[in-house]
């Protein structure tokens, strides 16, 4: 992982502004479907475990984790193993 956040930016090539306009979005109005029962629902509205360190969503049809979302001492990860898509 780059230490310097300047080594992080796409510069130049087309597809950094589909990035940036795909990125640039409030994550909680988007809607999610469950890789495991295919429910789609609005993420906002979905139950969330965790603590300060970690979030869980899970899907409102059958229980699965769909985002793991972690803080870390380098920054954030956001896991979607159980999302089949998400919508935005």
């Amino acid at each position: 992982m780059a230490d310097n956040i300047a080594d992080l930016i796409l510069g130049g090539d087309p597809c950094t502004h589909l990035l940036q306009e795909a990125f640039a979005f409030d994550i909680t109005l988007t809607k999610i479907r469950c890789a495991v029962c295919d429910t789609v629902s609005g993420l906002g509205s979905l139950g969330v475990d965790g603590g300060p360190l970690q979030a869980l969503v899970k899907c409102a049809g059958c229980g699965s984790v769909l985002m793991r979302a972690r803080r870390t001492q380098k920054g954030y990860i956001l896991e979607m193993h159980g999302a089949r898509h998400l919508y935005f």
